[in-house]
């Protein structure tokens, strides 16, 4: 069911960006890249969260940024080498807590890129006051329901939807 609702997901952004001139074909490819990751991170499953981080990581390398509009092609360019480091720390531990360290930086970078990538699917930006020692941390979901990366069975539904991107 996840896997024909992310299927959907992603048919529905590309038929979008196609339909406004834009192809941010390869964002697209790392937000559903990113989306796997939090799933696996949801699960607290540190193996499938090293795996999905390495598909993140070959989507980041693979995106072509002559199909970015400038807005978005600016933004890619100042947290690109951040969203690899990220991805590549997360992908060589299957330590949950250390992938989870670094997901937060990574959320934070893919945020600033989503922002302006103008997609026409809902987006929703959500937060955690208990992640980060109580400071509280951000994550991306296609879905508005909460399902929380930071604590996953733990703290399942800790959180809040603070931002719908479109």
């Amino acid at each position: 069911m996840k896997s024909i609702k992310l299927l959907m997901a992603t048919a529905i952004i590309l038929f979008a960006t196609i339909a406004n001139g834009q192809t941010n074909t390869g964002i697209n490819k790392v937000l559903n890249a990113y989306i796997q990751l939090k799933d696996a991170l949801v699960k607290s499953d540190g193996t499938s969260s090293s795996g999905a981080s390495k598909t993140l990581l070959s989507a980041i390398q693979e995106v072509n940024m002559s199909e970015l509009n400038t807005e978005t092609h600016t933004q890619w360019m100042k947290v690109v080498n951040d969203l690899k480091e990220d991805a590549e720390h997360i992908s060589e531990t299957k330590e949950i807590t250390h992938q989870r360290d670094h997901f937060m930086s990574l959320s934070k970078n893919l945020y600033a890129v989503i922002k302006v990538s103008k997609s026409e699917m809902p987006i929703y930006y959500q937060f955690c006051p208990m992640a980060n020692k109580g400071k509280g941390a951000n994550w991306l979901s296609l879905e508005n329901k909460i399902k929380n990366p930071y604590y996953g069975n733990q703290m399942l539904i800790c959180g809040k939807v603070v931002e719908t991107i479109q």
